[in-house]
Formats: C-alpha cells, structure tokens, sequence
C-alpha cells in the first residue's frame, strides 16, 4: 500500500525479527493444497531473493517472472499483442534541470522578453530535454470534456503551437451544481483539472509546447511557479517543453488584443461555462529545456481469460500490486531500515498471492461463462500507485466496457475482532471492503457475500485510497478493494512472510472469488456513481491524543506569510466559522502563523469543545472569525 497517499501506520520498536531468517518451522508444508500453494508463493515473494521487490532491484524481476509463470500456468493468455505477459513502461527515478534552460517572448513592433529562471518562469518536472519555437494560442483551461459539453480545444488548430493554458479547472472554489464538474464530489478535484491531463491533451493535439500559468486562485498575492522537482519524479515525461509562467507575463502579451488580461478572460469563461480560446497575433516564443533525467524501466504483469456469451466484450479487472520498498532507502517507517530488506509480506505479496490463486481457479474452470477476466499484478504503487495509472492512461482493454475492478492490497493479516456491536457472539476476522458506493448494486453484493463468509466486514463507500483501486475509480470504473488491515510492520523489515495468516489469507481470496463470480455473471453491470465520503482506515489505531481540526486543504505552493487556504471542508469547522478559499490564516488562538508548520503546531495545542480566534488575511484585509473546535 502506497504510503505516500496513506496515513502513516502507529510506530512500533522494531523486534528480534529484524534478523529472522525463514524458519523451517514457518515453511513447514500445509496439509490443504491450496493453503499450501499459496504458502509458497507468499514465501518466494517475500523471500531474500526477491530483495523487498523494490522496482531499483533485481529481485523484482524474479518476481515479476514467478507471477508471469503462474499466469501461464493457470492458463491465462498474454495481454500484449507481442505475446507478452508484462507492460513496460518508465518510471523517472530522479531528475534535475541544467544549462541552457530559457524562454524566449517574443511580440510586435520588435518586442522582445527574455524570461528569467525561476522569476518569471520555470520548467516543469514533466518537461523532457527539448526545444520549440512556435506561435501562441490560448486554450482556456485545456480541457476536452464531451460529458460537460465543453472544449478548449474546438475550433482551434494548435498543431505546432505553444499552448497557453489555466491552472485548474473553471469555477474552482464553487460547490454542488455550481462546479463545472458535477461528477466529482465537492472538495474533490476534477481530473480535467490534473496537469497531466492537460498536458495530454496538448500532445493529442500536436502542440509543439505548453505554457501554463496560475489561474487567480492558485495566484494569490505572489503567483508561485511550481518548482521543477515537483513532478519530476514518478512521472512519465512529456514529449514536448512544458514551462510555467507568471500572469504577468501572459497579461502582457495579451494587452493588445481583444482580451486585455488573464482575469477577464477566466470571469468570462466562469459566467457561462463557454470556451474562449483564440490565436494569439504576432506572439511567438522559444524555448528550450535541459534535463539531466535517470529513468528507470518498470512493467505491469497482464493475464486474460477471455469471456463467452452475450456479455464477453465486456471486462472485470482484478488486480493488486507486487511491488514494494526494496531495501528501504525510500519509503521505509523503520528507523534504521535503510539498507535492509523490506521483506512486504503483507504489503503487498499477500495481494500479490491472491491474485495468483484466484488466477489459478479461474483459469481451471470449465466453459465459463461471462465477462472478460483481466488479472493485473501492478508495479510502482509504492511510489504513487504510478502501474495502475499507465494501465488505466493506455488500457489494454477499454475503460468504458470495465465493469468494475477488484484490487488486493494487504489481506494477509486478518485479525479476530467483535462478531457483533456488543461483542455478544464471539470473534470473527476482520475485512474491510472499500468502494461500496462507487458502483450501483455494489453495496448489496458485499452484504451478500458477507453474510455467507466467516468475516465480520467492515464496508466503506469511499473509492479513493491509497492503493491501485483509485486510479480506476478516478476513471469512473466502479471498484471494490480488500484489505484486513494496518500493523506496526508496515513498511519495515518486520513484514515477513512468517507473520501472515495464510488461512485467513484464503478466505480473502475466497471473499474476492465470490465478488468476481457476480460481477462476471450479472446482465446488469454496476453503474459508475461518485462518492463523497473520504478514505480511512477503520484499522488504524489512534495515534495518541487527537486534536481539533478545522477542515481546510493548505495552499502548499503559496510563499508568503501565513497559511494559505486551497480548500475548506464543506460542513466542518472552517466553513462553519465562515472561512473561505484563499483566506491566509495568519493567527490562530492568538498565536502568529507565518507558515503550514506554526499552524499546525497552534492547533496542536488547542482542545476540542472550545472556541478560538483566527485571524485571516481576505483580499488584503484582516478579519477575526471565532471557531468552535469539534472533533
């Protein structure tokens, strides 16, 4: 599981099993066949030979060949059309900007602006080494989006052109039907609004670069470039320049023309929801960016079991990722973990074991009939769940004809809770199931299957999360996500194979079994529905004291005094006591806060059930509001 989007397990000291070599004990064979296959490939994932799958290490290439042999073993067919069983694709491992890097505005009646490095402009981390020299036209918001009738790019050819682009999406801050993507819950960004899809979409569209540029929220009062690291790493690089600009730069540019700044162009497009984009006259610019990249070559593991019958062009995807954090030099909560194997037992070879077991009953069964079964075992969730993004940005089968995803992630530690509320009946395992919401029917067929399985079932409606399941939610593929739970081995040495509990293991499988049965089978496929309510981890225990938070989104790129708001909450403390996006919080409870650390430390200290001031700066402006603290 992606600790990266999840919130950090309780630390736990490490215990005399940081030196535990595989006891003879441990891998004593299994009576039952299927417990005892499954045995053997938990303990070959998270063996010393597999060295902690980090995607930097040779041992995940013996995973990922173990996980290709059973796929063919059970009988699934390579997905790739080479007739391969792995989808290759580069992970950026590090990268940094170097000499020459520049740009180039140049206008009208000789005007000429040579712009400068990281003060009126940056280059991207999703910027390639590369040049441009091209004319400009402004598309909006970059945005295609034929389920909101809207389009930045209608009616412009940009082949060959600097695309000059807004931040975000229109009518950000706005909620409910107010948004320009209802489809999303509020709080919750669009993907039209991500840079990625942005850029995307330019290169669809043959430009030969991008300028982006703040729309006025993200602006605020200092227009904050994005720093070239910051999506330098994990990513897949553009094939063109993509640089970032102030809007100073841009309002000048556009001075002469019918649009005098980038302000009124963004009230206009917000008022109605209509695209004003155009050829910018007699403008062009030149650039040219110098990268010193180290990329690293990563692949997903694909199998297929094609369906028959009336509904077998249609897909379920199963799913869960064989990666983990290698040798601890990234990613590891351990102390001293740097260095030693992160064995991932749980996290995420469990899954891992899963969806080979499920492979191997599914690709044993006789005339199935049904849906399409995909089984994908993806890689580099550990640094930003970036396998099951390249899946889903270039899917092997379409998106819109994917019923639904299952995804596996860290179901090897089940654990005896509570049967019942009161704790009347005795114990029964634990398993949370996530995505109940994001797909219609999908809540009664976890309660169906729960009432017929041995675990007490915890479900949540939430589709995000830090695992692969959100990247196909994001796709408005309904998904449902299996997990028993968090521990204090988490991402540390101590997550090894002789922890897990291989017949509780089992029954998860069995669990998910049960689920796909139905999904492959129903006439009716569920229909994708967004769910407002926010990822947690019922498992997680508390972290000591918890103390009263205001329900805000900090503006993290903002470099001024104070704590800058991106988001507020809707129903929490923050909207309650009036707060708004784009409020800088310069004092709470009488304490100054110049940055993101003061302000956390200043609520820190303040107790639930009591009321406080703070101090914002709105618009130049300084208003207290009082706040009653909640929970």
């Amino acid at each position: 599981m992606s600790s990266l989007l999840r919130p950090l397990a309780g630390a736990v000291a490490l215990t005399a099993m940081l030196a535990l070599v595989h006891s003879a004990q441990a891998q004593k064979p299994l009576d039952n066949p299927i417990l005892e296959r499954m045995r053997k490939d938990i303990f070959f994932l998270a063996s010393p030979e597999c060295e902690g799958r980090g995607i930097d290490t040779k041992g995940i290439e013996k995973a990922a060949d173990y996980v290709a042999a059973t796929f063919k073993a059970a009988g699934l067919k390579p997905a790739m059309k080479d007739g391969s069983y792995f989808q290759p694709f580069t992970v950026t491992m590090s990268a940094k900007l170097s000499k020459p890097t520049s740009l180039t505005i140049a206008g009208p009646n000789d005007a000429k602006k040579e712009l400068k490095l990281n003060t009126d402009f940056t280059a991207m981390g999703f910027s390639p080494t590369s040049k441009a020299d091209a004319g400009l036209v402004f598309v909006g918001y970059g945005i295609t989006a034929p389920d909101l009738k809207y389009d930045d790019y209608a009616g412009q050819n940009v082949e060959g052109k600097f695309v000059v682009i807004l931040r975000r999406t229109p009518r950000y801050n706005e909620k409910g039907d107010k948004r320009f993507d209802t489809t999303v819950p509020d709080g919750e960004d669009s993907t039209h609004a991500a840079f990625a899809t942005k850029i995307e979409l330019a290169q669809a569209n043959k430009a030969a670069g991008v300028i982006m540029v703040n729309d006025a929220g993200a602006a605020g009062k200092t227009d904050a470039l994005a720093p070239y690291p910051l999506h330098a790493t994990g990513t897949t690089p553009a094939t063109i320049p993509v640089v970032m600009v102030k809007r100073a730069v841009i309002d000048e540019v556009l001075a002469g023309g019918p649009w005098k700044s980038l302000t009124e162009l963004e009230t206009a497009i917000g008022g109605d929801l209509k695209p004003r984009s155009f050829a910018v006259a007699n403008w062009t610019a030149r650039a040219e960016v110098t990268v010193e990249r180290t990329d690293l070559k990563v692949k997903n593991i694909v199998g297929v079991l094609e369906g028959s019958g009336p509904l077998k062009d249609e897909t379920v995807v199963i799913g869960a990722h064989y990666d983990h954090v290698g040798y601890g030099s990234w990613g590891s909560l351990a102390k001293d973990g740097k260095g030693k194997i992160h064995y991932g037992a749980d996290d995420n070879a469990s899954g891992t074991t899963g969806l080979m077991e499920l492979a191997r009953r599914y690709g044993a069964a006789k005339n199935r009939q049904g849906r399409r079964l995909v089984f994908v075992a993806f890689t580099a969730e550990e640094r930003g769940l970036y396998g099951s993004i390249h899946y889903c940005k270039e899917p092997l089968f379409p998106l819109d004809k994917t019923v639904a995803m299952i995804n596996m992630d860290m179901i090897g530690r089940t654990q005896p809770v509570s049967a019942d509320w009161l704790g009347l009946f005795g114990k029964k395992d634990r398993l949370v199931v996530y995505g109940t919401g994001t797909g219609t029917g999908l809540d009664k067929l976890v309660d169906q299957v729960s009432a017929k399985s041995d675990f007490r079932v915890s479900a949540q409606k939430a589709g995000t999360g830090p695992s692969d399941h959100d990247s196909f939610y994001r796709k408005k593929v309904p998904v449902l996500f299996l997990y028993t739970g968090t521990h204090g081995e988490y991402h540390r040495p101590t997550d090894v194979p002789e922890r897990i509990n291989i017949e509780g293991l089992k029954k998860t499988a069995d669990f998910a079994q049960s689920l796909a049965d139905d999904l492959t089978t129903r006439s009716t496929a569920p229909k994708f529905q967004a769910v407002s309510d926010p990822w947690r981890d019922p498992t997680e225990a508390p972290r000591g004291p918890q103390g009263p938070r205001l329900g805000v989104r900090p503006d993290y790129m903002y470099e001024g005094e104070g704590m800058r708001l991106e988001g507020v909450t809707p129903g929490g403390v923050a909207e309650k006591t009036g707060l708004k996006d784009g409020d800088i919080i310069v004092e709470v409870a009488g304490k100054p806060t110049p940055n993101v650390g003061a302000y956390m430390t200043a609520m820190s200290a303040q107790k639930i059930g009591t009321t406080i001031d703070i101090v914002v700066d709105r618009k130049g402006k300084k208003l207290t509001l009082k706040a009653n603290l909640e929970e």
